[in-house]
């Protein structure tokens, strides 16, 4: 699992890059459509890494879940952590056949998600960096 959680973090980190640097963009050849969906992957990446560091598969995709399935194993896990994943998982309900669908975020909610995504970066690099 270790080999696992190093890999994940490597996407992670690439997807992070790829996201921050368009982000502050004046003039990105990305859209706010395809920053948002690799804010997703970003998240989901940190999670996954997270989980297999603990030497467990993640069962989950969405942000919340993943979340709320890391903190039996995290202690570091923060309020303001589940905000983000709260905040990333609001443009999107697809899962659901209740669900409005998808709907794009604007940059500067992006840029929260940026803010916020880059502290569970933070946490995951500092607990894989134990192993």
């Amino acid at each position: 699992m270790k080999a696992a959680a190093i890999s994940s973090l490597g996407y992670a980190d690439s997807f992070f890059a790829t996201f921050q640097k368009s982000l502050c963009k004046k003039e990105s050849r990305f859209d706010n459509d395809l920053l948002y969906n690799l804010a997703v992957m970003c998240i989901e990446k940190y999670f996954v890494a997270l989980l297999a560091r603990y030497d467990w598969n993640a069962t989950h995709h969405m942000p919340v879940a993943l979340y709320n399935e890391s903190l039996p194993f995290e202690p570091g896990l923060t309020d303001s952590m589940k905000q983000t994943t709260i905040l990333v998982g609001k443009f999107e309900a697809i899962c659901s056949l209740d669900g409005f669908g998808y709907h794009t975020p604007s940059t500067e909610e992006l840029k929260s998600m940026s803010t916020g995504i880059n502290k569970i970066k933070e946490l995951v690099e500092k607990r894989i960096a134990e192993i």
